[in-house]
């Protein structure tokens, strides 16, 4: 359970959503399906385009089918994203002012 409060402190709960999503099209269902894991591989540089496709199509908060559904769970499960993930401009300066934040925290006495 630790490595998925590591993944989503890293990563918000949108953001793996989109993942899902794009693993999904990549075609990691039927992968998933057979072994009940996530393979060790996901795609490549080309993941970039899956992704802006997802995002064009269903914008950045998509409601998951059922497919995707059990691979945001496997994610969740496995603590790992094999084919790395989507990144959100706005939920990594999210990110970035929340650390700025702890930093200062960290230096006062």
């Amino acid at each position: 359970m630790d490595k998925v409060k590591e993944l989503s402190r890293l990563i918000s709960d949108r953001e793996l959503r989109l993942t899902a999503v794009v693993y999904a099209r990549l075609g990691v269902v039927p992968y998933l399906r057979t072994h009940g894991r996530l393979p060790d591989r996901i795609g490549g540089p080309w993941n970039l385009i899956p992704m802006r496709l997802v995002i064009e199509q269903r914008g950045t908060d998509p409601e998951l089918t059922d497919d995707e559904r059990l691979v945001y769970e496997a994610i969740l499960r496995e603590g790992r994203l094999p084919g790395g993930s989507v990144v959100l401009l706005d939920e990594e300066e999210k990110r970035r002012k929340q650390e700025k934040k702890q930093l200062r925290g960290r230096k006062k006495p």
